[in-house]
């Protein structure tokens, strides 16, 4: 009896730039040319003010691209409604933590999420609040669903906003810097919970923003390393995450060492 080969499965193209340029009186973002493909788990890492944060911008459509090309889901930007394709990407930052009123309940933050809202004002009906305690729950955090926004500690709140993000069913979650606020043991306690939800297979592909090595799951799969708005080394993490792509980087001589999963750097 002959077996018939299985076709392997084609692996989705999330996120598609190509020559991705940004220019605010100078150039922010340079030129980037950069694949997500569906279920990758990726670290953006570089120094402060090496634009992360603005590439971010830029792919949300917060900023618009001065040239290039970029593509969601195979949509390009101008070609598209860029307000419908965003949906399709999470962003969870400090922007959006801050802007949230202290009187709202942990629920209600992430039932907004389903319409792209802050300090939610719609009705909030069953079937609602069943998918949003499912999320909640599923990231550990369903025990705070009447918990009001003011009285969360900040790992909390990041959780929150995790489960908020994933509402509209995302193709990308870019999680950027989302370790800054935490004291050490919340921040150590977060970066454990960053790694289950990498190791997740339901979770979307995940792009996290950093540039502390010692924040990376040791579960991650790709790293995009930027300095001034350009990329310095991109692909699998084990192929370019090192001393040498590290220390242009910073901008210093630096040692990168990995110890029981964990990634250290020493600067020399």
């Amino acid at each position: 009896m002959k077996t018939v080969p299985q076709k392997a499965k084609k692996i989705k193209r999330i996120l598609e730039l190509e020559n991705l340029s940004f220019i605010a009186d100078k150039p922010i973002i340079d030129s980037i040319t950069w694949n997500v493909d569906e279920g990758q788990r990726w670290v953006l890492l570089g120094a402060n003010g090496a634009g992360k944060t603005s590439l971010i911008s830029t792919l949300c459509a917060y900023n618009t691209p001065s040239s290039g090309r970029m593509c969601v889901d195979g949509k390009e930007y101008s070609n598209f409604n860029w307000q419908k394709v965003r949906e399709r990407i999470a962003l969870v930052g400090s922007q959006l933590r801050q802007n949230i009123d202290r009187s709202e309940n942990a629920l209600e933050v992430v039932v907004s999420g389903k319409f792209a809202q802050i300090n939610f004002w719609g009705k909030i009906t069953k079937p609602l609040i069943m998918e949003a305690y499912k999320k909640m729950k599923a990231l550990g955090v369903g025990h705070l669903v009447d918990s009001k926004w003011g009285t969360l500690s900040q790992g909390e709140r990041q959780k929150i906003l995790i489960a908020r993000s994933l509402m509209t069913k995302p193709s990308v979650v870019f999680l950027d810097e989302p370790c800054i606020g935490l004291d050490p043991v919340a921040r150590k306690k977060f970066i454990a919970f960053m790694k289950k939800l990498a190791d997740n297979k339901k979770i979307p592909a995940i792009v996290l923003a950093t540039h502390y090595v010692d924040e990376i799951p040791d579960s991650f799969t790709h790293a995009l390393i930027i300095k001034k708005g350009r990329i310095i080394a991109c692909g699998k993490i084990s192929d370019v995450m090192n001393s040498q792509n590290l220390s242009k980087a910073y901008g210093a001589k630096c040692e990168l060492s990995k110890v029981r999963g964990s990634y250290s750097l020493k600067v020399l």
